[in-house]
């Protein structure tokens, strides 16, 4: 891992080696001598092409600069390290990179700890000379930062059709064009990708995807329970009109009770409509009150007086309703106690 901090630090030994100032140091490699500042506090970092000749300079190895050590660990000298990889992307060099790991000269993975020093078009010509070669689900989330969607979506399309990690798609979401989400969604629609990978990409997803994975709800080809994580991310109107086929059992009550937070008020009022028209359940009451709206609200109270909802209504309303308008309902109901000693146990 490449730390800023510790290589700004070797670098300002380095410097104070040789008795040099900031400026002197700068004027050496052909920089300001704020950049100089800024790497040796680690606030930023020197190019590839300024890392090779501060280690020409200094006559230490690019290693030595990312390892903050002037003789770093060498774990497999066999293989080329992040240093070399780096001397040759510094020297124009990205095939020879490519072929350096297809040739198992070299690591992926160091190629990959490579990028934050890397152009991503440099990087792209990397990727895309290395023929033939793997890359692990870790692998592609650690590369997507440093590559066009192009390069990574070609990528990400053939470890789907071998054994893609679904959890890292999160990861990966992001920085995917659109038009591949659009496929993964098809796939996941098809049975092929498990479902609830949908929650991690629903942020990233259009507006007309989302509306069409409604649609796939609605039809039943998609399990409505993916709607819950879906929701903050579709649109109130088509929440609204799917929440209108409760008739048609294309979706219950239960759904629309977990819904409300993202409902339209006029929704959650023709919802209270159909509770009412029957026996009330209080308990789904309780759970639609603190989105509904006053005029719902009011409705329920003048239910509750006129006696065509039980009082126990009261104990899920309560805590949303005003002061005035709750004091009136308890006065009237002792009222109604005080008249009908018979009913006082159920107020």
């Amino acid at each position: 891992m490449i730390d800023s901090h510790k290589t700004g630090a070797f670098i300002a030994k380095l410097r104070r080696g040789k008795d040099w100032t900031q400026l002197e140091l700068a004027d050496h490699l052909h920089v300001t001598p704020q950049a100089v500042s800024r790497w040796e506090t680690g606030d930023s970092f020197p190019d590839v092409s300024l890392l090779v000749e501060i280690g020409k300079l200094f006559h230490v190895s690019v290693d030595s600069l990312l390892h903050s050590e002037e003789y770093p660990g060498i774990n497999n000298p066999q293989k080329a390290s992040m240093g070399d990889i780096l001397v040759e992307l510094a020297g124009g060099r990205p095939e020879a990179v490519a072929r350096m790991v297809v040739e198992q000269k070299a690591d992926l993975d160091s190629v990959l700890d490579a990028g934050p020093l890397t152009r991503p078009s440099t990087m792209e010509k990397v990727i895309k000379h290395m023929t033939g070669i793997k890359f692990t689900s870790d692998q592609i989330v650690a590369l997507a930062p440093f590559v066009g969607p192009e390069v990574l979506d070609s990528i990400v399309d053939e470890e789907l059709a071998t054994n893609m990690d679904m959890e890292k798609l999160h990861g990966l979401a992001p920085f995917l064009k659109r038009e591949t989400l659009d496929k993964l969604v098809d796939r996941i629609a098809k049975g092929e990708i498990e479902g609830d990978a949908l929650i991690g990409l629903a942020p990233f997803l259009s507006r007309e995807t989302l509306d069409r994975l409604v649609k796939m709800i609605k039809e039943g080809t998609l399990k409505k329970e993916h709607l819950n994580g879906l929701a903050p991310f579709i649109s109130r109107e088509t929440l609204d009109s799917l929440i209108f086929q409760v008739g048609d059992n294309a979706i219950d009550l239960d759904m629309a009770e977990t819904l409300a937070p993202f409902l339209s008020r006029a929704t959650l009022d023709r919802l209270v409509e159909q509770l009412t028209s029957g026996a009330i359940d209080v308990q789904r009451l309780k759970n639609l009150a603190p989105f509904l709206g006053r005029d719902s609200l009011s409705r329920l109270v003048a239910m509750v007086e006129a006696g065509s909802i039980t009082p126990d209504a009261i104990v899920a309303l309560a805590p949303f309703l005003d002061k005035e308008t709750l004091g009136n309902l308890i006065r009237n109901g002792m009222r109604a106690a005080a008249d009908h000693p018979e009913q006082a146990q159920s107020l």
